[in-house]
């Protein structure tokens, strides 16, 4: 993976979240075409239901499992990595909103000003004084 982890800003991690996603993208394309490359062969390799070589190695023997039982368990872990990358890119996204609300509360609570000018804004309608002295032209 090219995702420079020595920087942990808010916008390197929304780059990784999304560096995730496209290699997720890729991954998933490449293990579909390998996989249905070697769908096609499992039938060549025996009939377990007339051939015992055929039987021993695709159902396994002695409580040891056989080709279909690690051809199962190796698609369904290939599904769950593929949905991973996903998972993983949102879940880096979704720090990198956290990191950034975290550093605008840190500016907060560091920068009094700000504070008063946010405080401010965040009034509720309050009237307003107008001046009533009568202006003088002369």
């Amino acid at each position: 993976m090219g995702i420079d982890h020595t920087n942990t800003d808010h916008a390197s991690m929304r780059k990784s979240g999304q560096a995730i996603h496209d290699e997720g993208g890729e991954f998933g394309p490449a293990v579909k075409r390998t996989w249905d490359q070697l769908g096609p062969l499992v039938p060549y390799f025996g009939n377990p239901d007339s051939d015992e070589a055929a039987r021993i190695f695709r159902r396994g023997q002695d409580g040891h499992p056989g080709f279909d039982d690690a051809y199962e368990t190796l698609s369904e872990a290939l599904r769950n990595l593929t949905e991973s990358y996903k998972a993983i890119g949102d879940a880096v996204e979704a720090m990198s909103g956290n990191v950034k609300a975290g550093e605008w509360a840190s500016m907060m609570d560091k920068n009094g000003y700000l504070k008063d000018l946010l405080e401010f804004a965040e009034r509720k309608d309050e009237p307003i004084a107008v001046p009533s002295t009568p202006v003088r032209r002369d």
